[in-house]
């Protein structure tokens, strides 16, 4: 029964630490180019606990074609006020939430 305990509980919590990417959204604040990436910031909590407070947009991950789609994605909603939706992996590397997936939300 021990042993069992001990394995329920280190399943759980190494489920914890390695959760999938998943969607947050809110209002952005800032739309930055830097050169083979992009970063936005959000009004939102939703990025409080990734490097900087940054989702990062990177050229190399995303492909030319769907970054640069999603470049101006993220200009139309910051230029309208209106919120975006993104999809990120919170456990990415050197904490930085790099982004898969992006949408304007009414």
């Amino acid at each position: 029964m021990k042993k069992l305990l001990i394995i329920l509980a280190g399943v759980f919590l190494c489920g914890q630490a390695y959760s999938a990417p998943a969607w947050y959204q809110g209002k952005l604040t800032r739309v930055w180019s830097m050169g083979s990436a992009f970063v936005v910031t959000m009004d939102s909590v939703a990025l409080s606990d990734c490097k900087y407070k940054y989702a990062y947009f990177h050229r190399s991950v995303l492909g030319e074609q769907y970054y640069a789609e999603l470049y101006a994605l993220m200009l139309s909603a910051y230029a309208t006020g209106g919120k975006a939706g993104v999809v990120i992996d919170k456990q990415g590397v050197d904490q930085e939430c790099r982004v898969s997936s992006a949408d304007i939300r009414p």
